[in-house]
């Protein structure tokens, strides 16, 4: 190759490069090309499995699969847009959400993930002696108390740190939950500093926090007991944890289970 021909190529990398430089920074900042051509900021997503082995899949493609040591997917450079999200794994109830990606802006999501045969263990039947009982004695207190009613028109509810709030109306069967802080540190699951979480044309017996999330709240209506997200964002995920004739439930201190009287048993079940 002769040094004029040598140069010549020199020369035409040199404007490659040049000519391609605006876009490689481009992309670089997070700038991407939509279907109309023009230039838009990209944003991302983080969608968190509390299972270990949860499958994420994003618009059908399947992106993750979860361990102990990453619970999460995060993907970054995407278009705005909505995107479809599911979160499955084999015997668990799968989780759904359509949500939308914005400029600069990273879209966060919890999945609820439940088993669809939880673990339970029945640690009291109805001809269970007071001995047996006092082991249970504040637990059993809480159950009875709500098999015999109250008076309380308004019944108060508040997550581990106290910035949520749920209440509810016994006649009225809505549940609600309140942000407590200030708008600008609102959590991502609350668009609205109060927010109906669920309109039941049924009683409500009780609702409590889901133990160790703020986001999801556990509700016993007709014949079972749910899990009931707070997100309203693309779809509310609901799970049932029990299902039986009219169950009452309790959760206890900071314990991941839910204590459940129905027909004089007491049963644990670990979440």
């Amino acid at each position: 190759m002769t040094l004029k021909k040598r140069r010549i190529i020199l020369i035409l990398c040199t404007l490659f490069f040049l000519a391609a430089l605006p876009v490689i920074l481009l992309y670089s900042l997070g700038y991407h090309l939509n279907s109309k051509l023009q230039l838009v900021k990209t944003g991302g997503i983080y969608i968190s499995s509390p299972v270990s082995g949860s499958q994420i899949f994003v618009d059908n493609k399947l992106e993750k699969e979860t361990n102990i040591l990453q619970d999460g997917l995060f993907l970054e450079n995407l278009k705005p847009g909505t995107y479809s999200i599911l979160v499955g794994k084999q015997g668990y109830w799968p989780w759904a959400k359509e949500l939308k990606v914005k400029e600069q802006f990273v879209t966060e999501a919890r999945a609820l993930i439940l088993p669809k045969n939880p673990e339970g263990k029945v640690l009291l039947k109805e001809n269970f002696s007071p001995l047996e009982s006092s082991k249970y004695e504040k637990i059993l207190g809480l159950l009875k108390n709500m098999q015999t009613g109250t008076t309380t028109e308004i019944l108060e509810r508040f997550s581990n740190h106290e910035r949520e709030k749920l209440w509810w109306n016994p006649k009225k069967n809505k549940v609600w939950v309140e942000w407590l802080r200030g708008k600008n540190s609102r959590p991502y699951y609350m668009n609205e500093n109060k927010i109906l979480v669920l309109n039941s044309q049924f009683s409500i017996r009780n609702a409590e926090f889901y133990p160790g999330r703020n986001d999801v709240i556990i509700v016993a209506v007709q014949n079972g007991i749910f899990a009931v997200e707070i997100d309203e964002r693309g779809g509310k995920n609901m799970q049932p944890i029990y299902k039986g004739k009219k169950p009452f439930f309790t959760t206890y201190k900071k314990e991941s289970a839910v204590y459940i009287l129905e027909e004089g048993a007491l049963i644990k079940i670990k979440l």
